[in-house]
């Protein structure tokens, strides 16, 4: 009988493929950019007439935790106001309130421009929507 050198498999054939799957899975959950990841309400003056427009935020940068902040596990949360722009754009975003106040305020605004949202439209035009504003918490074990 013929010697036939020991062939080991690299990788457990059911192991593999279940690694395949989840790998493939998890691209395709996190893939496009047409998943809205948050609605939040602006409003645009149309005539005299204030109108609320939903907008769709629809990519982010990452939240960076300030190392201090971390160092320290500070606990705290910002409320920025910001407008969207026509192209979907965050534009002048500032603080309104922050507590613990100076620590997470940079980190706050640095995330919020990072954002990209639906263009907003109305009467098939785009617009700029004002008066947007979100709270975003700050926790270390996040």
């Amino acid at each position: 009988m013929p010697m036939v050198p020991n062939k080991k498999c690299l990788f457990p054939t059911h192991r593999y493929k279940a690694f395949i799957f989840l790998c493939f899975s998890a691209l395709i959950s996190n893939v496009g950019w047409s998943e809205v990841l948050a609605k939040n309400i602006g409003y645009y003056t149309d005539d005299g007439e204030r109108v609320s427009i939903e907008c769709s935020l629809m990519g982010a940068g990452a939240l960076r935790y300030p190392p201090k902040a971390r160092k320290y596990k500070y606990v705290g949360e910002v409320i920025v106001a910001f407008s969207i722009g026509p192209d979907g754009k965050v534009v002048d975003p500032h603080i309104v309130d922050a507590e613990p106040p100076g620590i997470f305020e940079r980190s706050a605004l640095k995330y919020v421009r990072s954002w990209r949202y639906q263009p907003p439209v109305h009467d098939g035009e785009n617009i700029q929507v004002d008066d947007v504003a979100v709270r975003i918490a700050f926790q270390p074990g996040r």
